[in-house]
């Protein structure tokens, strides 16, 4: 049975997805220009922040799913078979003063997995790239199994051992 991992907002997701619905609301019963302006900031960060929360918990696509042929990551839009993963390996983002840790999916070439990713991700899967050594980088921040489930799921499902 595959791991499907899905999207759980924490605290500050869902204070963006109501700040643009509040946005949305604001800028539709505000008449004229500024109103607009307004309304489709909102609706443009509610598409954000919003869309995947719907995609992910409502129509039950996976944010991550890893199983005998490879690791999908469906909002993402990339999809590595096994033999595309050079390693899987725990890491820490720093924030600041803090850390966080993250899981990072290493692709046996990384460029071809940034032209994989969708359009809006890009930026981010570039910036990973530079920071991580890997476009795909995972925190469980906002997801519904922990960083130990997946690197789990790998062990177990990987042919070739990994460090993980």
């Amino acid at each position: 049975m595959p791991l499907l991992v899905r999207l759980r907002p924490n605290g500050p997701y869902v204070l963006f997805t109501l700040a643009a619905v509040v946005a949305v609301v604001f800028g539709v019963t505000r008449a004229g220009l500024l109103g607009a302006v307004i309304a489709a900031g909102g609706a443009v960060l509610l598409v954000l922040f919003g869309g995947p929360i719907i995609v992910s918990t409502v129509c039950r696509v996976p944010v991550v799913a890893v199983d005998e042929s490879g690791i999908r990551l469906p909002l993402m839009g990339v999809r590595l078979s096994w033999d595309e993963v050079a390693t899987v390996r725990r890491s820490a983002a720093l924030r600041g003063k803090t850390s966080t840790p993250v899981l990072l999916i290493i692709p046996a070439r990384p460029e071809v997995v940034v032209v994989r990713v969708r359009p809006w991700l890009l930026r981010e899967a570039r910036g990973n790239l530079t920071r991580y050594g890997t476009p795909i980088v995972l925190s469980d921040q906002s997801l519904d199994h922990s960083l130990d489930d997946i690197a789990a799921a790998v062990r177990r499902r990987r042919p070739a051992t990994g460090e993980v």
